[in-house]
């Protein structure tokens, strides 16, 4: 299995107190192996808001590195993401720039919190499944192109693309392989991302990462 380094990205809003240190946590919590993810703010406060770090908390999320920081003090870094901050957020030097465009929740009520702690979740996943897919590195998305260059490959996707889930048997049945070749093709698929398995008594249930296949589809397009 081919390993490729995390995108490193800062996480970029005035006071680095909520919104960005809830999005460093998160990245931190949600793709450890795909996002090196750092935060700072162009003028910091003393201490991170204490609601964001109980409602991460509650999450089971780790607080314990969150501090406010000053841009001078973040690492090089191939990505910048400004939380919605508008011009108080100066353009930083990185190949790639984001606006989240979230509202800051200070003094808010915990449902407003919550809101854009689920906002920023799912920018987070979003993001992760850019890097899988290699929107980010070239090398990356070779090796994902060269993985699905195999026909039978290409015929066990087709076949997921029209089902929520596929036993092996009729994975089997369908391509006329045999279960060893069958396994070293889904394992490469597998260790792309791109499909997951569950057993299910004697036999394997594979279903496709249909929003990573859409994504890496994109990439290609720009």
């Amino acid at each position: 299995m081919s390993t490729f380094a995390p995108l490193s990205v800062a996480f970029i809003c005035t006071h680095n107190a909520c919104r960005s240190q809830m999005a460093q946590a998160l990245a931190h919590a949600l793709a450890p192996n795909e996002i090196d993810a750092c935060s700072a703010g162009t003028h910091p406060a003393r201490a991170v808001n204490p609601d964001a770090v109980r409602l991460l908390q509650q999450r089971g999320v780790d607080t314990s590195a969150l501090t406010p920081k000053p841009l001078e003090e973040i690492p090089p870094v191939n990505m910048v993401v400004t939380m919605g901050c508008g011009v108080q957020c100066p353009t930083l030097l990185a190949r790639w720039h984001e606006d989240w465009g979230l509202e800051d929740p200070t003094g808010g009520p915990d449902q407003q919190f919550v809101a854009v702690m689920d906002q920023i979740k799912m920018k987070i996943e979003h993001l992760r499944r850019r890097v899988i897919a290699g929107c980010f590195d070239e090398a990356r998305l070779a090796a994902n192109l060269k993985t699905l260059g195999d026909p039978n490959r290409l015929r066990i996707i087709a076949m997921l693309s029209h089902s929520d889930e596929l036993c092996a048997c009729k994975l089997l049945e369908e391509l006329d392989i045999s279960q060893p070749t069958l396994s070293h093709h889904m394992a490469a698929l597998r260790d792309m991302g791109l499909v997951s398995a569950r057993k299910d008594g004697r036999w394997m249930r594979y279903s496709l990462d249909k929003e990573l296949l859409g994504t890496i589809g994109a990439c290609l397009g720009r």
